[in-house]
């Protein structure tokens, strides 16, 4: 099967380059910051693009595993978000509720879930955030 050319992430990727490279020195100063925000955006579709279902996967199962269950969900990344969308309510209500307050390795876990989450988000949304962050 041959593939199309250029794929989205190549166009995605070109348009950025030629936005930095070439048009945002012929913006006026006043606009060359809105200009930037589009490059950044751009950065982010394309880190998106690359990681798909990936970390909505990674944070199913995360949160699946905090509840001592297997999150079931086909290879439909809208069914993984629905799930994923499902325990994280759960979550919300448990953690409203006081569930994970007391010391222990209940919370130790929550701590740990929640901060892959957040690390995951942080790679695709502001990767340069995590530079130097040995714990990243």
């Amino acid at each position: 099967m041959s593939e199309d050319r250029p794929t989205g992430a190549e166009l995605l990727a070109e348009a950025r380059r030629t936005l930095l490279e070439e048009l945002i020195g012929l913006l006026p100063a006043d606009r060359r910051y809105d200009g930037l925000m589009v490059a950044n955006a751009m950065a982010i579709a394309a880190r998106e693009l690359a990681a798909a279902d990936a970390p909505a996967r990674a944070a199913l199962a995360g949160v699946a595993a905090l509840y001592g269950e297997t999150a079931e969900a086909g290879p439909d990344a809208a069914e993984v978000e629905r799930a994923l969308t499902r325990f994280n309510r759960r979550l919300a209500a448990d953690i409203r509720a006081g569930a994970f307050d007391a010391a222990g390795a209940r919370r130790d876990a929550i701590v740990a879930h929640l901060r892959a989450v957040t690390l995951a988000r942080l790679r695709l949304s502001n990767p340069k955030a995590l530079q130097g962050d040995t714990r990243a």
